[in-house]
């Protein structure tokens, strides 16, 4: 039980620390180049395997080469007699085309805690919980929206422990 919920805690705090870190090394840098924090926003949709409604934050951390995009998230779980929460380290590779919207693919690594509940005849605990890791094939649309701030619809095949399927929207503020 210590190692998942220390796993958690190692990861929460590098998800937390760096829109910070990035934003104090580009201080004095031009608008819209290199890393630095973009904006943060937020998601919600659905996963399968487990079948859960999901919700989140993400944050856009800019371009550290032109069309790479660095957009770490956090994202709860609920559902399938399971809660889950995952932080993943997404890439996106932004594809620049002639059109009111931008399309993207990428892919990242995914750290989470998972707690399932069990049936009532199972022997031991009423719930198991575990640390879990994989990786995420991304794939998306994104426009801007009347007010400036980007929308996206997005989503993930999952490999690993993570899970199968997701789709999502997104909105950056």
């Amino acid at each position: 039980m210590r190692k998942p919920v220390a796993a958690l805690v190692v990861t929460l705090f590098l998800i937390a620390v760096a829109p910070v870190a990035a934003q104090q090394s580009t201080q004095g840098s031009a608008v819209g180049s290199g890393i630095g924090l973009r904006g943060w926003g937020v998601r919600a949709g659905l996963g399968i395997d487990p079948d859960q409604a999901l919700v989140g934050i993400h944050w856009d951390l800019g371009e550290f080469i032109p069309h790479l995009r660095f957009q770490p998230d956090i994202e709860l779980g609920v559902g399938d007699d399971a809660l889950t929460f995952y932080g993943t380290a997404p890439v996106h590779y932004m594809f620049r085309v002639n059109a009111d919207f931008t399309p993207y693919a990428g892919g990242g690594l995914a750290l989470g805690v998972v707690n399932v509940d069990l049936p009532e005849q199972a022997q031991g605990d009423e719930d198991e919980t575990s640390f879990e890791a994989g990786a995420r094939a991304i794939g998306g649309l994104e426009w801007t929206l009347k007010s400036g701030n980007p929308f996206a619809i997005e989503a993930n095949f999952g490999v690993g422990d993570v899970h199968d399927f997701q789709v999502k929207v997104l909105w950056t503020f």
